[in-house]
């Protein structure tokens, strides 16, 4: 793996404790705190700042990969299935810049972990000469050419995010409906065993005393601390929150090759003009001025000034394609990466829900299991 990707547990961080805060209107703070090579960090922010964060990445690496961020929401949203949401993404956020050294260590994040008052970047500083400041951090991607291996690793993820972005955004609506439907579905199974049967049993105590159907009250109340509401809601936004960030990061990922794909379409043209200006730079020294030029400039001025057009072209298209050669070579290294996080996020998130659905289904049975041969041990 390439120097600039961090190796997992090389940094610890976790972004957990969101409270209410109250100025003028409430707000969540949200404490973040871990370890990198630094030493350690503990420090609490707004969603605001981490936003602010973000932006200020984007701004300083254009054509570069920055990790998705939950979306601004409407003020004043507070409930515990959206505080909960948002604490994942962030998690996720976090997590990602840890990855790639050029964002976890530059001047942005190390103030935003470590310093109380944020502090403006260099940034607008460093894209007056943007591809000598990438070729200085990338230099391993700005010497290689690009290899066709490096093309069809972006354009087949391009296309798998093409595919695969309508059917995430299907099983996301799913997922909503099934959370609606799995909190409606508890809450029937809470009011089944707290409330129903317990007061079916002391109606019927009244005359049946000696099957003593208290105790199997008690059993009830024992077996529902399995089937607590949040619980299960929380189950099934993990899943969710796990579609919403991977449409997130595919959306920002797509951006990026569309920027890769923009700058491709730039160089061509630039291509192009820089053909146009060379032949009209030959034409006047073969065969002069046309009689209106000869009349406003002389056939060598009009000559250094076409050459210095030409020479302005040429720097350009040199500077946009030195960008084009890194930022390829470093997007097919950093797919690859992603691939795998993506996969591995996936895989282990089918089996916590695996296991979450296979140990309620357990505890179902066997609360009913339970209830029968209660009834049995009764004679009934």
């Amino acid at each position: 793996m390439q120097d600039y990707i961090i190796e997992q547990n090389k940094i610890d961080v976790i972004v957990q404790d969101p409270t209410i805060k109250q100025n003028q209107e409430e707000f969540i703070i949200y404490k973040i705190q871990g370890q990198d090579r630094t030493g350690n960090f503990q420090i609490q922010r707004r969603f605001s700042e981490f936003y602010q964060l973000r932006l200020q990445l984007v701004e300083k690496w254009q054509y570069c990969y920055i990790p998705a961020i939950p979306e601004k929401a409407i003020q004043g949203n507070m409930t515990q299935q959206f505080v909960y949401q948002r604490l994942q993404m962030l998690n996720y956020f976090m997590r990602q810049l840890s990855h790639f050294q050029y964002l976890w260590y530059s001047q942005e994040v190390q103030n935003f972990i470590r310093q109380p008052n944020i502090q403006e970047s260099n940034s607008n500083q460093q894209q007056k000469n943007y591809a000598d400041y990438l070729i200085s951090i990338f230099p391993q991607f700005a010497e290689n050419p690009i290899s066709q291996q490096n093309e069809t690793i972006i354009e087949q993820f391009f296309l798998f995010i093409q595919n695969a972005t309508p059917i995430l955004q299907n099983y996301k609506l799913i997922m909503k409906n099934q959370i609606n439907k799995s909190k409606n579905y508890f809450q029937q199974i809470n009011i089944f065993q707290n409330y129903f049967i317990p007061e079916y049993e002391t109606s019927l105590n009244e005359n049946f005393e000696e099957l003593q159907f208290r105790s199997s009250s008690k059993l009830i109340f024992d077996v529902q601390k399995d089937f607590d509401l949040s619980d299960n809601e929380k189950q099934f936004y993990i899943m969710y929150t796990q579609i919403k960030i991977e449409l997130n990061e595919f959306q920002v990922l797509n951006g990026v090759i569309q920027e890769k794909k923009q700058l491709y379409l730039e160089i061509q043209s630039l291509k192009k003009q820089l053909k146009k200006q060379v032949n009209y730079v030959s034409e006047i020294q073969n065969k002069g001025l046309n009689i209106i030029k000869k009349i406003l400039i002389t056939k060598d001025e009009e000559i250094e000034l076409q050459l210095s057009k030409l020479k302005q072209f040429e720097k350009e298209l040199t500077i946009k394609i030195s960008i084009y050669n890194l930022i390829t070579n470093k997007l097919a290294i950093e797919i690859e990466f992603l691939k795998k996080i993506f996969s591995e996020s996936y895989y282990c998130l089918v089996r916590e829900m695996s296991q979450y659905f296979k140990k309620n289904a357990q505890d179902n049975i066997s609360f009913y299991q339970n209830l029968l041969q209660q009834i049995e041990n009764q004679g009934l």
